[in-house]
């Protein structure tokens, strides 16, 4: 099969490697969409994975083209999507199905092979089967949108609620799409683009911010008649944005920490004074709920297989394997408008 295979940081080549076989309660899946992660971009051209070579991708989905000992042959032909992480089920986490928090999991395309291939075997445990009627390329933002939604399951959003998301990724875009499903009074998206605010305003989120062209508290306090936001999302990751989640949350507010910092993190005595003297609350969220009481990736199907949420559009881009490095160029590339960059194999 062919695969694009990270041999360097810098360095991922389209090429011919091994198709894999579908061992014990695993299914070989052929991969028809897989979603650029912010993290793929950080280990193809900045950090690497474990270790080299990597194949990478873990926002997927496909068709079940083969099972192995012990999975029913009526599985095949199935479209799945892929919970990416692999636990060892023997941990006290795992034993108490909080996977997501194992002590010694795998995933894939990081610490072992992922979906910018041809094909993948996975275990039957791992795949969340969809309808037909759901397009491969929308099931492959099954992983963010899990995400999003074990983030704003964090929070009580009701009616009487401002919500304020800092950063206008994909997981924050979907958060605030979440949030006024939900019924959230005030919706405000945080950003540094007028074309990703733009872009933020035509799926229906009416209150955007441009954290570089305004004072974001200044617009927030505006908003909220002085009083500040109820709920929180951080989703970048960076000094700025926590210490601007801790000025536009109201007293005894809540604020909800989603981003993946890429370095060490620090803020001043001032800001850090308003978690004590405001009385907040900071919640951390890691990855998506995933067993048998709870599963984000269920949930997170049904919300893009709604008719009020176009999630398609937030699919800007498609490129085949062998167009690997135009993919990365258009996500790298400062002059091109990009919400989710995606490898297709229809």
């Amino acid at each position: 099969m062919k695969a694009c295979v990270l041999e360097d940081i810098g360095k991922l080549v389209y090429k011919e490697v091994e198709t894999p076989v579908a061992g014990e309660g695993e299914v070989l899946l052929k991969i028809r969409a897989c979603g650029i992660c912010s993290s793929d971009i950080d280990r193809v051209l900045k950090t690497g994975t474990y270790h080299f070579p990597t194949i990478p991708g873990h926002e997927f989905a496909g068709e079940i083209v083969a099972v192995g000992a012990g999975v029913d042959s009526g599985y095949v032909g199935k479209r799945a999507a892929v919970f990416p992480l692999l636990p060892c089920k023997k941990c006290p986490s795992c034993r108490d199905e909080r996977y997501v928090h194992c002590s010694d999991y795998s995933y894939f395309g990081s610490r072992c092979d992922g979906a910018f291939a041809e094909y993948l075997a996975v275990p039957l445990w791992n795949t969340v089967i969809f309808p037909d009627s759901l397009s491969f390329a929308e099931a492959a933002l099954c992983e963010p949108t899990a995400v999003a939604l074990h983030a704003v399951g964090k929070a009580s959003i009701d009616p009487d609620s401002t919500v304020v998301v800092i950063g206008s990724g994909t997981i924050g875009i979907i958060i605030a799409l979440r949030a006024k499903q939900l019924g959230a009074k005030d919706v405000v998206v945080v950003g540094t683009s007028d074309r990703k605010m733009e872009f933020v305003h035509s799926l229906g989120i009416s209150e955007m911010v441009n954290s570089k062209t305004e004072d974001v508290t200044d617009r927030v306090r505006e908003i909220t008649s002085q009083r500040g936001a109820d709920i929180v999302f951080e989703c970048v990751g960076s000094d700025s944005s926590l210490e601007t989640s801790l000025s536009v949350a109201k007293k005894m507010g809540h604020i909800i920490v989603v981003g993946n910092p890429h370095g060490d993190m620090s803020i001043e005595r001032n800001v850090y004074w308003k978690i004590l003297r405001n009385e907040l609350t900071l919640t951390g969220v890691w990855n998506s709920s995933y067993n048998s009481q709870a599963n984000d990736w269920k949930d997170a199907l049904e919300f893009i297989a709604r008719d009020d949420v176009d999630m398609s559009k937030l699919i800007t881009h498609k490129f085949k394997l062998e167009q690997q490095a135009a993919a990365f160029d258009a996500i790298t590339d400062r002059d091109e408008f990009t919400v989710k960059v995606m490898f297709i194999n229809e």
